[in-house]
């Protein structure tokens, strides 16, 4: 299923258990890594500490968590491929992406900080073009970056 998906969707981070039933992780981590060659993968294992990287997956594993730990692991390897990203928007453009986490709309976004909703309209597709993603792709990672943020 995994493999259907990631032909019919661009995939900047993947999350991928070595340890599937089906015992193929490897095999869909290196097919992941054919379709998408910048993919970033971020490695869930139940014996962490013992992990031995294959070498053909190396440059592109951001993170190798312990399931016992996932939960904090994890968002602390998202807040680290995430962040990069974030940091380049100017404030004004990280103030409407955290509004728009909020789940707020453009007309929302304007009342709330004194501008037209064209204005807001404007820097939302800046950011959605600086960040290569479509309009609902940012609402999704807007809110994702949100609830992370809300946890920390």
């Amino acid at each position: 299923m995994a493999n259907s998906i990631s032909t019919q969707q661009p995939i900047d981070i993947a999350i991928v258990d070595l340890m599937l039933p089906d015992g193929k992780g490897c095999e869909l981590a290196t097919s992941l890594l054919q379709q998408h060659p910048e993919i970033q993968l971020i490695i869930l294992s139940g014996a962490a500490q013992e992990f031995i990287c294959p070498p053909h997956l190396l440059d592109s594993i951001s993170g190798v968590i312990d399931k016992a730990d996932a939960f904090e692991a994890l968002r602390n390897c998202l807040n680290q491929i995430i962040q990069p990203v974030h940091q380049t928007l100017t404030e004004r453009q990280k103030e409407i992406y955290g509004l728009i986490g909020e789940g707020k709309s453009n007309k929302e976004i304007a009342q709330e900080l004194g501008s037209s909703i064209s204005t807001v309209e404007t820097h939302r597709k800046a950011i959605a073009r600086h960040m290569n993603l479509s309009g609902a792709e940012l609402i999704r990672a807007a809110a994702l970056n949100q609830h992370i943020q809300k946890i920390d």
